[in-house]
C-alpha cells in the first residue's frame, strides 16, 4: 500500500516503531509519564515499557531549560487555548544532552476543570546520533514507577486493538490531531534535512 493512502495513525505508528517520534502520556495527578518504548530505548534508558515518575524525567532536563518547560506546561494547564510547545535539552543515557522539541495537549480534565491527562510528542533535533549506554541501574524509577495506567497513548497507536480501544484511539487522535500533524511534518522535514 502506498504510504500516502495509509490512515494517518499508521504513518505515525511507523515513526514510533522506528523510534524517530517519541510519544508520551502524562497523568498529572499520579505524577506518572509513559513514553513510547522505542524512543526511550533510543535514548538509552532501561525498562522501556514501564511508566516513570515525572521527577525521573524532570531531573534529566537541563537546569536552564526546566523552568521554561514547566512554565509552558502550566500555562497550557490553566488555559486550554494555550498550546504546549517547547524546546529543551534532555540528558540521554550515553549521548549527553540532546535538543528536544515537545508538543502536548491536555485531553482529560476533572469536572472541576483540573488537568488530569496530557499526551504529546517529542522529536530529537540533535544532529549527532544517540549512543545509548546502559549506565542507569535497573530497578525503581521513582515513587510512582509502575503505577497502573489505562492504555497509554503509544499503545493505542501501536497495538492491535479491540473495538473499545479503537474508539478510545479515535477519540484521543481527534483531540490531538493538530499536534500529531505538526510533529509528523517536522519529522518529515528532519528526514529531508530541512529542519
Amino acid at each position: 500500500m502506498d504510504m500516502r493512502h495509509q490512515p494517518v495513525w499508521m504513518r505515525w505508528r511507523q515513526a514510533i516503531e522506528a523510534g524517530e517520534l517519541g510519544v508520551w502520556d502524562l497523568r498529572l495527578e499520579l505524577e506518572t509519564v509513559h513514553y513510547s518504548p522505542r524512543w526511550k530505548q533510543r535514548l538509552g534508558y532501561p525498562d522501556p515499557h514501564a511508566a516513570d515518575s515525572t521527577h525521573f524525567w524532570r531531573c534529566r532536563v537541563h537546569p536552564e531549560d526546566l523552568q521554561p518547560m514547566l512554565t509552558a506546561m502550566r500555562a497550557h494547564e490553566r488555559d486550554p487555548q494555550a498550546s504546549y510547545e517547547v524546546r529543551f535539552r534532555l540528558r540521554s543515557n550515553g549521548s549527553g544532552y540532546r535538543l528536544m522539541h515537545s508538543r502536548g495537549s491536555i485531553i482529560e480534565r476533572s469536572p472541576q476543570g483540573r488537568a488530569l491527562r496530557m499526551v504529546g510528542t517529542m522529536l530529537d533535533l540533535t544532529e549527532r546520533a544517540p549512543t545509548p549506554q546502559g549506565g542507569l541501574p535497573d530497578g525503581p524509577r521513582g515513587a510512582m514507577e509502575g503505577a497502573p495506567l489505562a492504555l497509554p497513548f503509544h499503545q493505542l497507536l501501536m497495538a492491535a486493538v479491540d473495538a473499545e480501544a479503537e474508539q478510545e484511539r479515535d477519540r484521543v487522535l481527534a483531540l490531538v490531531h493538530d499536534l500529531m500533524q505538526a510533529s509528523f511534518a517536522q519529522l518529515e522535514a528532519l528526514r529531508a534535512g530541512q529542519a
